[in-house]
């Protein structure tokens, strides 16, 4: 069987893989992408449910490498629809030239190393081999069911939010059930509610909220942010979220929400809560939809008209935490207590990025046969995942990640400009590399415990942290990305 040989491949063609397959191509390297996607997009093709929107602004979600590139697009509104952040990742991909080098409709199963040559063997579900030099993991991290189906029988249709592309099902005059109460659900609710013929929504739990005031933008607009292009280039990598910090506008508590997420004094919390309960038709729906303490453990969210939903004669409220479901039956879904709810659709929600790290779906193995889904993948049995800046991982050598175990992660940071850090960083690297003539990069076990402690002493420090997320920030996590190249990459060894 021929093998290609190719000196990097990058997997993933959403934010981070189609800047990264840039920054390579750059060098004068031989690359190509897989994404087993039908189009480009990463994350934002499979999450093309209806409602799917930003929660951060649109002149904050643009690559900040080209001024000319981001002066050539322009939003249609302050919060872009998912379908909209598509057509942008789209437009870049078709005036950078990146889809000649880009391969579709194709998943990389297995990496697997060759020890002896330092290099990579990469195949693909359509048969393909490819030799590798490096290989960089644009995977992003697995979305997570906000809960899973009952064992039973259902005759009519399951969907999930995660493995939604855009326009690919019609809901119109259907029974729907939402499952779940999350972000995703928050988005899709009150934009299929006028299309279904009844709406039953399972709730697991509460979340903060607020109106998406969300302006159209026309040229004035669109000139206003792109007039402030070296601004934002400028500050943006400096702050905690990635995203712009400063005090919001008159009436406009959006920004303000999104810096209460990460650990707002409580009266914040409270101005937030009580605006949801002013907002439904039923105060008793407020034990269900409104959340008590704990305010700022998770981000804010942005609605358009969700707790209104409930106010409607067609629309019913399940609270799971009160009655969960039982199983499923043929017409529908079965609560504990015997209610039969009747249903056409189900709608499963799953959050973005609950799960571990997509590469562990890859079969990766490493030096000395290391399995790398076994190593990252026991986090789920309590263990500590490790790698070195979320960048690396001792052991497998010239293979780099992006949305790893201890990095930002994307809930709460924009993930532009995290990304933007983690690929042009494995960008030099690369560079800094081949120009000393050397073939390998590869973590330590000294680098590992080194960052290890770090991300420790960071998450100590910090109001809100997850075992395997740096709480740290996007400036303080770049500075140290950058600390570790400019002193020759002492926790890497090179050979």
């Amino acid at each position: 069987m021929t093998v290609e040989e190719l000196d990097a491949v990058v997997i993933g063609a959403g934010v981070a893989g189609l800047y990264q397959l840039h920054l390579l191509r750059a060098q004068g390297l031989r690359v190509r992408a897989y994404d087993a996607a039908d189009d480009i997009g990463g994350s934002w093709w499979w999450h093309g449910y209806p409602g799917s929107h930003l929660d951060s602004e649109g002149p904050g979600y643009q690559y900040l490498f080209s001024e000319q590139l981001y002066r050539d697009w322009g939003w249609s509104e302050r919060y872009p629809a998912g379908y909209e952040v598509q057509r942008w990742l789209r437009f870049v991909a078709d005036r950078l030239d990146l889809r000649r080098d880009i391969r579709l409709r194709t998943r990389v199963v297995d990496l697997h190393l060759d020890k002896e040559r330092g290099r990579w063997t990469v195949r693909t579900d359509s048969g393909e081999i490819l030799d590798a030099r490096f290989v960089v993991a644009c995977t992003g991290v697995l979305p997570e069911r906000t809960i899973d189906l009952i064992g039973g029988d259902f005759a009519g249709q399951v969907l999930d939010t995660a493995r939604w592309p855009e326009g690919r099902y019609d809901l119109a005059g259907r029974r729907v059930g939402v499952l779940g109460s999350g972000a995703a659900a928050v988005q899709l609710v009150p934009t299929i509610v006028d299309r279904v013929s009844r709406l039953t929504v399972f709730a697991t739990g509460p979340v903060d909220l607020l109106p998406r005031a969300n302006p159209v933008f026309g040229w004035r607009e669109r000139d206003a942010y792109r007039s402030r292009f070296a601004e934002l280039r400028d500050t943006v990598v400096h702050t905690l979220t990635g995203d712009e910090e400063r005090p919001p506008a008159p009436g406009d508590g959006t920004r303000s929400a999104w810096t209460g997420a990460l650990g707002a004094p409580g009266d914040a919390g409270e101005a937030v809560r009580a605006a949801m309960r002013a907002r439904l038709p039923d105060p008793g729906l407020a034990d269900v939809l409104v959340p008590r303490g704990g305010f700022g453990v998770r981000p804010v969210r942005l609605d358009a008209g969700y707790l209104e939903v409930f106010g409607r004669d067609d629309v019913d409220l399940v609270d799971l935490g009160h009655t969960p479901i039982d199983r499923l039956v043929p017409e529908g879904i079965e609560l504990s207590d015997g209610t039969v709810h009747a249903l056409d659709v189900i709608v499963v929600t799953s959050t973005f990025d609950g799960g571990p790290d997509a590469l562990t779906r890859v079969d990766v193995r490493g030096r000395g046969g290391r399995v790398l889904a076994e190593e990252w993948g026991s986090q789920d049995r309590g263990a500590q995942p490790r790698s070195t800046l979320g960048l690396a991982k001792r052991g497998y050598p010239n293979l780099f990640t992006t949305a790893a175990p201890l990095t930002p992660p994307s809930d709460r940071c924009l993930m532009t400009t995290c990304r933007q850090v983690q690929v042009e960083w494995i960008a030099q690297a690369i560079a800094d590399l081949r120009a000393a003539g050397l073939d390998t990069l590869e973590a330590t076990a000294a680098g590992e415990d080194a960052w290890i402690a770090h991300h420790h002493e960071v998450a100590g420090r910090m109001p809100v942290a997850a075992s395997s997320d740096y709480a740290g920030g996007v400036g303080l996590y770049r500075e140290r990305c950058l600390r570790e190249a400019d002193a020759g990459y002492p926790s890497f060894r090179r050979a």
